[in-house]
């Protein structure tokens, strides 16, 4: 059959980009192509003029969904802004829900000032300053035009930390387990079993995902959404006992990941903990693809619903080489004997 000459749309592109080379690419919080992926289901529910502001095409929005995990590498400060211990706060007395920064800032100093006051992190407070990010570089204070760049970092870090704030090990002290011997829980939850449902043959639709129907608060919801996960872990950590005791000895297997051989939870064990977990990770992540669209149609709602400019098109080449290693995509984009 003649190949139909309408080129795939941008987000096929992307997805296609993804789906190729995740496996050449480390994985962090939810995951490198977690993240990716839910930040081009949530532009796919953005309207027209949206689209618009965002600079009508995808590819940088979506290739910057991970910065703010790779700015832990660099930058000290970026840690607390991905968390919140909701349980060693409220072991130690502290009751944190719902409070503004200034006030919480002020207890926990008044409780340890020798400890830092971001201890317990700070993702519901980064949640709300990013989110007041996005809406300054659209409408600068000095009437300037948007500078599209800024936006969509803003935009990106924003998108992130509210998935994040829908992962529940996000929300405890025991984020790893290593307080009850049960270390690997993390990945377990956030990497392999959404890699798992993300690839697997029997993917149910999320449902369509409308910016204008989720109304977002930009200081309360964060706290919901943080509620609702804190809700799941107990659930969590007594799902991972049955299935270690379940799994522990035919539950693994040896997969490939870019060069190296690594030993991962196999499908069928996968399949056991998703059931364990009553079915709850994709709810969890198809409802943090709406949300984070919903964050920021009311953001730009906020800032005055302003148009944007629209950037030159990106190549296809381009596209791809974003998910490419670096000399990889250098002779994609480099090579004149390319088509």
């Amino acid at each position: 059959m003649k190949p139909s000459k309408t080129p795939p749309s941008d987000l096929l592109y992307c997805f296609f980009a993804i789906e190729i080379f995740s496996l050449l690419l480390l994985i962090s919080s939810w995951g490198f192509v977690p993240h990716r992926h839910l930040h081009a289901k949530a532009w796919s529910a953005l309207p027209v003029q949206l689209r618009h502001a965002l600079g009508n095409d995808p590819t940088p929005l979506i290739s910057r969904a991970t910065d703010a995990d790779s700015r832990k590498h660099t930058d000290s400060l970026e840690s607390p802004r991905h968390f919140i211990d909701l349980d060693d706060a409220t072991t130690e007395g502290l009751q944190l829900w719902g409070q503004n920064w200034a006030d919480a800032k002020r207890v926990l100093i008044q409780r340890d000032s020798s400890l830092s006051s971001k201890r317990y992190g700070i993702l519901p407070w980064q949640l709300e300053w990013s989110y007041k990010q996005l809406v300054n570089s659209w409408s600068p204070k000095d009437s300037t035009e948007p500078d599209l760049d800024q936006v969509i970092r803003a935009a990106a870090d924003l998108g992130h930390y509210l998935s994040d704030a829908h992962v529940p090990l996000h929300t405890s002290g025991n984020y790893d387990g290593q307080r009850t011997g049960q270390r690997g829980i993390h990945a377990l939850w956030e990497t392999h079993a959404v890699e798992w449902l993300l690839y697997g043959r029997d993917l149910k639709a999320c449902g369509k995902i409308d910016a204008l129907s989720m109304p977002y608060d930009p200081v309360w919801t964060p706290w919901e959404v943080i509620q609702e996960s804190h809700a799941l872990v107990p659930e969590i950590l007594a799902a991972e006992r049955t299935w270690t005791a379940l799994c522990a000895k035919r539950g693994q297997g040896f997969q490939r990941r870019g060069r190296t051989m690594h030993l991962a939870p196999t499908s069928s064990s996968l399949a056991i903990w998703d059931s364990l977990t009553n079915g709850h990770t994709w709810p969890r992540y198809c409802i943090a693809a709406q949300r984070i669209a919903a964050a920021w149609h009311s953001a730009w709602l906020d800032a005055g619903r302003p148009l944007g400019q629209s950037r030159s098109r990106t190549t296809w080449r381009q596209k791809l080489a974003l998910y490419l290693p670096k000399r990889w995509s250098n002779w994609l984009l480099t090579d004149p004997n390319r088509p």
